[in-house]
């Protein structure tokens, strides 16, 4: 989760799901307020747009409010994910995200005002979707989407990261 300014209500919050192997935002959601309802439906709809059975996804998380909630853990349960929370104050143990959020702002929302949430929205979706197409080292020098359309690749990158 990140803050995001919007000059109609103050400050809004993203949250983001990022597939590690694959270095691409699989889920966002920006929201008024950080709450467990708010990442629920950012996990659910990265289930559903990427078909993720019950027992093949592990989330990783802070130890923010939103996902130590019981409806949140409970609902991971539900949707048979597994949950590893990380060490307090430790942005380390998750560097996939952080550097993904640390790339949002840059080239994002700090270039930019927002009026409202849909302008917030539009704008921060936007910079998600360019993301997908960008070519990474990490990856060969191959894009995320690339990555994630040919699951023997992504299986070998699944296999580095454990």
């Amino acid at each position: 989760m990140t803050s995001v300014w919007v000059a109609e209500h103050g400050w809004c919050y993203v949250m983001a799901m990022v597939d590690c192997c694959a270095r691409e935002t699989v889920s966002l959601q920006l929201e008024l307020r950080c709450r467990a309802y708010g990442a629920i439906a950012c996990d659910r709809r990265a289930a559903a747009l990427h078909t993720i059975e019950p027992g093949e996804l592990t989330l990783g998380s802070d130890n923010g409010s939103a996902f130590t909630a019981r409806r949140f853990r409970g609902k991971l349960a539900e949707l048979g994910v597994r949950y590893r929370r990380d060490d307090n104050r430790d942005p380390e143990s998750q560097p996939f995200i952080e550097s993904r959020f640390g790339k949002l702002q840059e080239r994002e929302v700090w270039l930019n005002e927002y009026e409202t949430l849909d302008d917030a929205r539009q704008g921060i979706g936007g910079c998600v979707e360019r993301y997908r197409y960008r070519l990474h080292s990490g990856l060969d020098y191959r894009t995320p989407l690339e990555v994630r359309r040919t699951p023997e690749d992504l299986e070998g990158l699944r296999k580095q990261a454990a």
